[in-house]
């Protein structure tokens, strides 16, 4: 900040109301003139005890109490309807979703919760919970939701009737209905994979109805695995002209049980993590999956799919010392450097 030096006339030392005065004007014409703009303008919003004003150049409210029309932006939107032309196409446009069960606790959704709440407590009489009530929804996270899987959360799409009570008498009715919203009603396997978008269930959903999954392993190495590799990998081949599943994969190869456990305990660790990914990716390009020679082995990241975490949680488990060795997991490229591991199942 620059200094200005600025003299008091030699009259105003002998009148006090006159020094005071020039005492506020020295400060204005210390400080530069937006400064003291923002200084004046926060003492009067001080002493009339109203907030800052969101809406510049528009008529100001000096009375410290918002309009019966006054609403706040909510942190995210909720939509009930036309999941694929609005929600989807205008809105999130993400390419995977996740569905989760009422009330859940989920990290991603425990935030928007809290979130909710502290917008319902701030907009008083005009609470986003009123704003709901068109909706007939008194708690969008007492349904079951979907929650674009991105970075942000510009909007969750809320299934009506399907609270938690409901969901406890007949769960299978309820995510019936979700998937009718979601699908526009079409039951053809054909159209769904057609769509832009995929959508699967969070693991607070999984917890009530346990999902499958198949496990090949070996206990001393990863030729013992190869017949089997090669057979999926002849298979895919054979399939390469014809319109695949949207969840198809898109390399097959056998890794080391404890390089993946390694990774999942490796979270908080950077230094680990990166040493461990370096690990595995060289294990696959061995394994005869075609990953660019370019990338560093350790810029990849890798992430666990929920069949191969359940399996390794169920390993971790196993009291006995004869544990399997090597494992056949199914890949995919999520990006340059990004992958995804994971065991088939459903």
């Amino acid at each position: 900040m620059h200094r200005y030096r600025y003299t008091l006339p030699t009259a105003a030392l002998n009148f006090q109301h006159h020094e005071f005065m020039c005492s506020i004007r020295s400060i204005c014409t210390i400080l530069p003139i937006r400064m003291a703009d923002k200084t004046i303008e926060k003492s009067r919003r001080i002493r009339r005890g109203g907030g800052p004003c969101r809406n510049m150049g528009k008529k100001r409210h000096t009375d410290g109490h918002k309009p019966s029309n006054y609403l706040l932006n909510p942190p995210f939107k909720i939509e009930t309807t036309h999941f694929s032309s609005v929600f989807h196409s205008e809105v999130c446009r993400a390419a995977k979703y996740k569905v989760h069960a009422p009330k859940c606790k989920c990290s991603k959704v425990d935030r928007l919760r809290q979130l909710y709440h502290q917008e319902n407590d701030n907009n008083g009489s005009r609470s986003l919970a009123a704003q709901l009530r068109d909706l007939n929804i008194s708690d969008p996270f007492d349904n079951l939701i979907v929650v674009p899987d991105t970075k942000t959360t510009p909007a969750i799409f809320v299934s009506n009737e399907t609270t938690s009570n409901e969901f406890q008498n007949d769960s299978t009715l309820c995510e019936r209905k979700l998937a009718y919203e979601i699908f526009d009603g079409s039951n053809e396997a054909t159209s769904r994979d057609a769509l832009p978008f995929k959508v699967s269930c969070a693991l607070c959903l999984l917890s009530h109805q346990k999902n499958g999954f198949v496990a090949i392993v070996a206990n001393n190495s990863a030729q013992e695995l190869q017949p089997t590799i090669s057979k999926a990998r002849k298979a895919a081949s054979e399939t390469a002209n014809h319109k695949l599943h949207s969840d198809h994969a898109h390399f097959i190869c056998a890794v080391q049980i404890s390089s993946c456990m390694s990774l999942l305990q490796s979270v908080k660790t950077r230094s680990k993590q990166g040493q461990i990914v370096s690990e595995i990716v060289t294990q696959l390009k061995n394994g005869g999956v075609d990953l660019p020679s370019s990338a560093y082995d350790a810029a990849w990241t890798i992430q666990l799919g929920h069949h191969l975490t359940s399996l390794l949680w169920l390993q971790g488990k196993l009291k006995n010392n004869k544990k399997s060795q090597y494992i056949m997991v199914i890949g995919y490229k999520d990006g340059p450097t990004k992958l995804a591991l994971d065991l088939p199942g459903g």
